[in-house]
């Protein structure tokens, strides 16, 4: 089942849901309101087939299978578990009922499924400017500065013989 947004751009790529049928389209209402596209697979035979495409740019599933989700396919996991967290009552003491984050969930999604520059852009960026290119061969001397210095202070604490 596919979940689209109007908000979604044709770039981005599909969220991926291996969750139980109820909270999976929770969790899939959810992004599709914050403009994201998902897809929800129920069974390993559906994460499966979805995964085997290049489709998929982040999926979403409980800690005893994410294990599942990465030995199909390397894409990053997020773990809905840790967004859940226990309430505390008004005596202070932390009773068994536990709250969603949100929030922290569609940051981490946000974070992990938007584009950012990639580092061929950053390298092109780069060559282009001469102070940035003059930084650039600065580099290795103060790593071999850095080295001698703590090479320094090794050998005058090392015992003599």
């Amino acid at each position: 089942m596919v979940m689209v947004s109007d908000l979604a751009t044709s770039a981005q790529k599909l969220i991926l849901i291996f969750l139980p049928n109820g909270a999976a389209h929770v969790i899939a209402t959810k992004l599709a309101e914050h403009g994201y596209e998902t897809t929800v697979a129920l069974s390993i035979p559906e994460v499966f087939d979805a995964l085997c495409s290049d489709r998929y740019g982040l999926a979403v599933t409980t800690r005893p299978d994410i294990d599942i989700v990465r030995n199909i396919r390397s894409i990053p996991v997020v773990n809905l578990e840790v967004f859940f967290h226990a309430v505390p009552s008004d005596s202070g003491l932390v009773t068994s009922s536990k709250q969603f984050d949100d929030t922290g969930f569609l940051q981490r999604i946000r974070a992990l499924i938007e584009p950012r520059p990639g580092r061929t852009e950053v390298t092109q960026a780069g060559s282009t400017s001469n102070a940035t290119a003059g930084a650039d061969a600065r580099w290795p001397s103060r790593l071999l500065t850095s080295a001698r210095s703590l090479l320094g202070s090794y050998i005058a604490a090392s015992p003599k013989s």
